[in-house]
């Protein structure tokens, strides 16, 4: 019984060592939960406090130590008029205001910072002889400026480390200021977004910044908001035009405006256009306004909901057809060569058609629009062997295309780029210069006439281009009663 007994202990010692070492090892398993919750919280903390750092509007402060004239109030045209030259200058700070005791008769005319002495010894001889004559008393005056007298760049350049350029520039997309802030200034990101809220508020309501670049079919790029609102519906105006959009959704470039006013006004009243890259309108809309008649396209089913109601917001709908498909498709299917793809549910594209049957409604366009930089050289090609002599009655229209171009040349470049892609010279085309992107790198605006060499269909090429010149004329001097 004593052996068994024994053997009893140390078998409840061998399972308390083994409860122990368990319970040791639960313990151990939650000191690492807590150390992980700690290490978490402390790198969001730091993330915040140190990485970040926040936005102390109470560091900026200006004390100035001013000359001014105690003046009778109805004088104080006069004094300005004679004193013009020799009054305060600084923006935000007004050069006359109400005189400190309260008198309501007499206010104080500020004087220019070089005005340092009570005798005004600063000031050129006869200036002072009129002071005196007209009974003005200089006095000093302090003005205090806090924070909200400073500019965004001012800010900036303060809490920015020292030789950091300072991103105080921004494209403004209705109450939206979006900014493309460079890996060295990341770590301020939210100080730079507040401060740019601050100083541009009411007109500003949302600061964001683009996290990468635009990579998809349809132009738009993740963004952060860095200050004020998480609201990306808006309203621009431009060109007559008022635009609404969801800027998380549709492409948009406020850069673009006076290139977007450029192109519209070659079209007259009664032109015919073809945009196949149409976004929200910013071609189609203001074109139909200087009433031109619009067949417009996007591959982004966003971009067309917001195209369908820019259209009728500016009611201009009886002069817009609407499509949403991709370009190449688009086109054939307008001259009636393929049936018009599958439109997404919500979209459509022109009408409902059968092979052959051309949806020209409006008649033949006379300028093809393609703003997608990015690639839409790849698609000049869908214009080779397309128009067909025996429908189309008018001359073969011009491209206005837009591309990149890295080249030492880039109007050289751009041309042979497209040359390539056409299969035929382009001996009149032309390249301008849209604007800079990158460094080296431009936003150019390619146009010309499609060739009639390679335009036509196949077999009828030059004889397809004056037989079509030929009815043109005779459709001319016979016009429908």
């Amino acid at each position: 019984s004593v052996v068994f007994a024994v053997a009893v202990l140390a078998v409840a010692a061998v399972v308390a060592l083994r409860a122990v070492a368990v319970r040791a090892a639960a313990v151990a398993v939650a000191a690492r939960a807590v150390a992980v919750a700690v290490a978490v919280r402390a790198v969001a903390w730091w993330s915040t406090s140190s990485i970040y750092p926040m936005l102390d509007r109470t560091l900026f402060s200006l004390s100035l130590q001013l000359v001014a004239l105690r003046i009778p109030a109805r004088k104080c045209s006069e004094f300005m008029t004679r004193l013009q030259g020799h009054i305060i200058q600084r923006p935000k700070v007004k050069p006359i205001t109400r005189e400190p005791a309260g008198e309501p008769n007499l206010r104080l005319l500020l004087l220019c910072e070089e005005v340092r002495d009570l005798q005004l010894g600063s000031l050129p001889e006869d200036l002072r002889a009129y002071v005196q004559g007209e009974g003005a008393t200089p006095v000093f005056h302090r003005v205090e400026l806090d924070y909200s007298y400073f500019t965004a760049e001012q800010v900036l350049r303060q809490l920015l480390p020292e030789g950091m350029e300072v991103p105080s520039a921004f494209e403004q997309v209705g109450h939206i200021a979006h900014v493309n802030l460079r890996a060295e200034h990341l770590p301020f990101k939210q100080m730079i977004g507040q401060v740019l809220l601050d100083k541009n508020s009411p007109r500003i309501r949302t600061v964001v910044n683009k996290i990468d670049s635009i990579s998809n079919e349809f132009r738009v790029f993740p963004m952060e908001v860095l200050a004020g609102d998480s609201e990306f519906k808006t309203q621009v105006k431009e060109n007559s035009a008022v635009f609404r959009l969801d800027y998380r959704e549709v492409y948009w470039n406020s850069r673009l405006e006076r290139e977007h006013r450029r192109i519209v006004q070659m079209f007259g009243p009664g032109d015919v256009i073809c945009d196949m890259f149409a976004g929200i309108g910013p071609f189609a809309v203001p074109a139909a306004l200087r009433g031109c008649r619009v067949y417009a396209n996007d591959l982004n089913p966003k971009s067309i909901e917001w195209l369908r109601a820019n259209v009728e917001g500016n009611k201009v709908d009886k002069l817009v057809r609407v499509a949403n498909e991709d370009a190449k498709d688009f086109v054939r299917g307008l001259l009636g060569k393929t049936r018009p793809a599958q439109a997404p549910a919500g979209s459509s594209s022109l009408a409902d058609s059968t092979p052959g049957q051309s949806l020209l409604e409006f008649g033949e366009f006379g300028h093809v629009l393609m703003n997608l930089p990015a690639s839409a050289l790849d698609f000049l090609d869908v214009f080779v062997g397309l128009f067909d002599a025996a429908s189309w009655r008018t001359p073969l229209p011009r491209v206005h295309c837009y591309c990149f171009s890295k080249a030492e040349d880039p109007a050289a470049d751009v041309i042979q780029r497209a040359e390539e892609v056409m299969g035929c010279k382009l001996p009149c085309a032309t390249a301008s210069v849209v604007r800079d992107v990158a460094p080296s790198k431009l936003m150019m605006c390619l146009t010309f006439a499609i060739p009639d060499e390679v335009g036509w269909m196949a077999g009828e090429g030059m004889a397809g281009a004056t037989d079509a010149k030929r009815r043109r004329t005779a459709q001319e001097s016979n016009p429908p009663q």
